[in-house]
């Protein structure tokens, strides 16, 4: 039951919003070299506002975590494991404030002599969720967090969606070198050098939708978003711009950490034809996360 009312909240909170309003899912890194050789820190964050917000699994909403790598220069991948999905409880305390505990996937990723030069990446990807609503057998209205062919007593499709998000980010080791795509069905690969990006610093990206450069349609225009606590989000702004011929381009206006962020949505008639009799509608979400300099 608690499974069920989480994923439920999750549809709620992430599906069931405009893209603006919708739950984001990010990778933000931190480097440290205080203490040679070094390290660099990842984080996985969920919610709205950065850099954190909110726990993998809450009342506001809840995603499963499928995978969570790190990919070296040559594209080979290591296994961060995976933070606990457990819902843990919520804790009254004397001071009328709430405390309740979660892991957000914190991983020391720690620097030696026997590293390779290039760019790394930190990668996430959430497990693949269905959710259906319907009429019954009897006309009453229900929803369930299953694909339509899974639901016995099944009447009237209202909606039925599958649901993805993938998240990265990026670090160099003496030198930036051109990230390996990683074959994910909505991606985005930095195109300029994201270890040296300062305020005022043109930083272009690649979007594809399997594999292909993503761009506009009669049916709609592909945006990307980019958005910081230090330009912005406090005023619930995001940057925000076209992706022509699979690039989108941002002039950075401040330092900070920075999330560039899609949706995409796709109609199971309009082409994903292995999802037919599961759902209606596909929505998949990638995220960049990023810090600029001053």
């Amino acid at each position: 039951m608690k499974k069920i009312i989480a994923t439920l909240a999750m549809a709620a909170g992430v599906l069931w919003t405009q893209p603006a309003m919708a739950h984001s899912f990010w990778v933000l890194l931190n480097e440290s070299l205080t203490h040679p050789p070094g390290h660099v820190t990842s984080l996985l964050g969920f919610g709205h506002v950065l850099p954190l917000d909110d726990l993998l699994t809450s009342e506001a909403g809840v995603i499963r975590i499928k995978s969570y790598v790190l990919v070296d220069p040559k594209g080979q991948s290591s296994d961060l494991g995976l933070p606990d999905p457990a819902v843990p409880p919520i804790k009254p305390t004397p001071t009328g404030l709430t405390v309740q505990q979660g892991d957000l996937g914190l991983r020391k990723i720690a620097l030696t002599d026997k590293v390779g030069p290039g760019t790394y990446q930190v990668v996430a990807a959430s497990e693949p969720l269905f959710f259906t609503v319907y009429l019954d057998d009897k006309g009453q209205q229900a929803m369930a967090p299953k694909p339509m062919d899974a639901i016995a007593n099944l009447g009237k499709v209202i909606s039925s969606i599958k649901y993805q998000s993938y998240a990265k980010a990026f670090f160099g080791i003496k030198k930036w070198t051109e990230p390996k795509a990683l074959g994910h069905e909505l991606e985005i690969v930095p195109l300029d050098d994201l270890s040296n990006v300062r305020k005022n610093d043109l930083v272009r990206f690649k979007v594809t939708y399997k594999g292909q450069p993503l761009t506009a349609s009669p049916a709609a225009i592909p945006t990307l978003t980019c958005e910081s606590n230090a330009f912005g989000q406090p005023d619930k702004f995001h940057l925000a711009a076209y992706v022509i011929d699979g690039v989108a381009q941002f002039r950075m206006p401040a330092a900070g950490q920075w999330l560039a962020n899609i949706y995409y949505h796709q109609r199971v008639a309009d082409g994903q034809k292995d999802l037919a009799g599961k759902c209606t509608d596909v929505y998949i979400a990638a995220s960049v996360g990023f810090t600029v300099k001053p």
